[in-house]
């Protein structure tokens, strides 16, 4: 029997409610995901172990190299902001660690405690950002990788750290943190394509100075995160979210100053990215 949801209110994404997503079958649910890009499941109840079982019944676990996971459960990570801290983790718009060979596939993210207001998570929807270019630009960037890098560091007017957010324990990253990515992927399941770059991780254009590269990814950027292609996530406590990286990009809110929000995170490790044609 299919699940039951609903659309989330916002340019996409669906909604569950009612049910405990530890007793869904995993091919249901991973298709489920695959369609609609962002699921968001509320009221669940899930530790640190239950959550890396049910990512863990979802595909192949993946460690998030700059951080240091919950004690007992490797694959999952806690990110705080505590109520001192002015920074929050990822606090920019893009999709998790493109910067890595084989990117993540799937994110869970499952709120733990919240603010009083404030901390929703921006959600944008990649292929929607593509089919909206004209033709001849999307021919162009079809022949495009780009050249995806953990350690940029930059921002209008400023730094902007890609490893962002005072309360995560964080490490050196033990594996290969670079990676040459089409501009234009297609998923494995689906055969959607999307946009695939984002101004925080994509330095340049394989080919072209960053110099030549930046206008068009900044454009590209600020064009896939227009509000007629977003949803607002509005967590509660025991809400799970699940989102696709490869059609998805992401912005979780810093506006919550002086109160703490807690979310556990776990990653699946993703294939190479296709293109077109390839």
């Amino acid at each position: 029997m299919a699940l039951d949801w609903q659309p989330l209110q916002g340019a996409f994404g669906a909604e569950l409610t009612g049910l405990d997503v530890t007793r869904v079958a995993p091919a249901e649910l991973l298709s489920l995901a695959h369609r609609q890009q962002l699921l968001v499941i509320r009221d669940q109840r899930l530790d640190p172990a239950g959550l890396q079982q049910l990512a863990a019944s979802l595909g192949e676990l993946d460690v998030y190299p700059f951080a240091v996971p919950l004690p007992g459960t490797p694959h999952v990570v806690a990110v705080v902001k505590n109520p001192e801290d002015a920074t929050n983790f990822g606090g920019a718009w893009h999709t998790d660690t493109s910067y890595l060979p084989r990117p993540p596939s799937l994110t869970l993210l499952y709120a733990v405690e919240l603010p009083t207001h404030g901390g929703d998570t921006l959600f944008a929807d990649m292929c929607a950002a593509l089919e909206a270019l004209s033709p001849r630009l999307r021919a162009i960037l079809e022949q495009l990788e780009a050249h995806n890098t953990a350690s940029l560091v930059h921002g209008a007017g400023g730094e902007h750290q890609a490893v962002a957010g005072e309360s995560v324990a964080r490490q050196a990253a033990a594996v290969v943190t670079e990676a040459d990515h089409p501009v234009v992927r297609v998923h494995p399941d689906t055969g959607r394509q999307a946009l695939y770059l984002s101004r925080i991780h994509s330095e340049r254009f394989v080919g072209m100075t960053r110099e030549e590269s930046l206008p068009l990814i900044d454009f590209l950027q600020a064009f896939a995160v227009r509000p007629e292609r977003c949803t607002r996530l509005v967590w509660r406590p025991g809400t799970l979210a699940i989102w696709d990286n490869r059609t998805v990009q992401h912005n979780p809110l810093n506006d919550y100053h002086g109160e703490r929000r807690e979310m556990h995170r776990v990653i699946l490790r993703g294939e190479r990215p296709h293109g077109v044609g390839s």
